[in-house]
């Protein structure tokens, strides 16, 4: 798994020009806010006070520093993703019953979506995931400190602060599954926009275009229209529907699991109306179904069913690398005929 980690450091560490989002942050690293930020704007974006920078402050003070110390901008690229595959793969070694698995899940396609794309949110994520294992000792002073430093990278990880006091909802599965189907009712009608610019806000404009760089109605589904998202909620659920019953025995956290993993499709479906919401924003609670879920549940059935279970992911796994692969991979640049890296370029 070592080895592994390496590799995937190594590939999205040296990219060049690959990502739907490199080319803006390359020119924000080398003509942007390095040279007209400085450390006192710094400090007031991240205690708050106000001030004219539209970048989070903590990413900013590690392009600042970098650059002062003349390094280019692949070392940058290095630095978040080691810092995102390293938190990543640390909480699933200590909560996944197969890291392996939830690595696989983690690399198609947050891998190249997010560790290779969107970079801030991407170390954003793997903090607030980090975080789990203080909400789990209910630990609230450090998952702040952690959500703090998250938010200084990405302001849509303010999404996952409500997570602390999720895990302890007493909410079975048949209370979830009322709260999805009046989630799903109420997709059509875009309520989140009751919350204004509030939910604006958390989506810069900076990175919006390359975000639609990799996005394909295709793949994501467009509004009401069914996309592979939704297949994957639906196959999360139909697991929840089948094995909850195991999962509660057998499982270590089930339930904090569960209750993370359905806020995360609820919301899915709430924000639907709006695709980059829909995808960035409930995709950390989502995750949990398949980092930590599935492989719970697959490691406590019977070894003909969990033969089952192998066979499927590994299959459903090819079929998203062939989907991914016929649009948004070439929007990225990850095909083989396009794909540089710095370090044998």
């Amino acid at each position: 798994m070592y080895f592994v980690l390496f590799i995937l450091l190594v590939a999205a560490g040296g990219r060049d020009n690959v990502g739907a989002d490199f080319p803006v942050y390359k020119s924000m690293y080398n003509g942007g806010f390095t040279l007209y930020t400085t450390y006192m704007d710094i400090w007031r974006k991240a205690t708050f006070q106000p001030n004219s920078m539209e970048i989070e402050w903590l990413y900013v003070l590690i392009n600042r520093i970098l650059y002062e110390l003349g390094f280019p901008f692949y070392v940058l690229t290095f630095v978040m993703a080691a810092i995102s595959l390293t938190l990543t793969y640390k909480i699933m070694e200590k909560y996944s019953y197969y890291p392996t698995f939830s690595i696989l899940y983690f690399f198609m396609p947050v891998y190249f979506i997010v560790t290779c794309g969107h970079m801030r949110q991407g170390v954003g994520g793997a903090i607030v995931v980090y975080s789990i294992f203080y909400i789990f000792e209910r630990k609230p002073w450090k998952f702040l400190f952690l959500m703090f430093l998250a938010l200084g990278f990405h302001k849509s990880t303010i999404i996952f602060l409500p997570a602390y006091w999720l895990v302890r909802l007493p909410f079975s599965l048949k209370h979830w599954l009322v709260l999805l189907i009046i989630s799903i009712a109420l997709a059509p009608f875009q309520v989140y926009r009751i919350f204004g610019d509030a939910m604006a806000s958390i989506t810069p404009q900076d990175v919006a275009n390359g975000y639609t760089g990799y996005n394909t109605d295709k793949y994501y589904g467009n509004e009401m229209q069914t996309g592979f998202s939704d297949i994957m909620n639906v196959l999360l659920v139909v697991i929840f529907l089948l094995y909850d019953k195991v999962g509660e025995k057998k499982v270590y956290y089930y339930e904090y699991f569960r209750n993370l993993t359905f806020f995360g499709i609820c919301l899915f479906y709430i924000l639907r109306g709006n695709q980059i919401f829909a995808t960035r924003l409930p995709g950390v609670y989502i995750g949990m179904g398949f980092s930590f879920i599935i492989p719970g549940i697959m490691s406590n059935v019977s070894v003909n069913t969990k033969m089952m279970f192998k066979s499927f992911f590994f299959a459903f796994f090819i079929v998203f690398c062939v989907l991914f692969s016929r649009g948004n991979a070439k929007r990225g640049n990850f095909t083989y005929d396009k794909y540089n890296n710095i370090l044998w370029k």
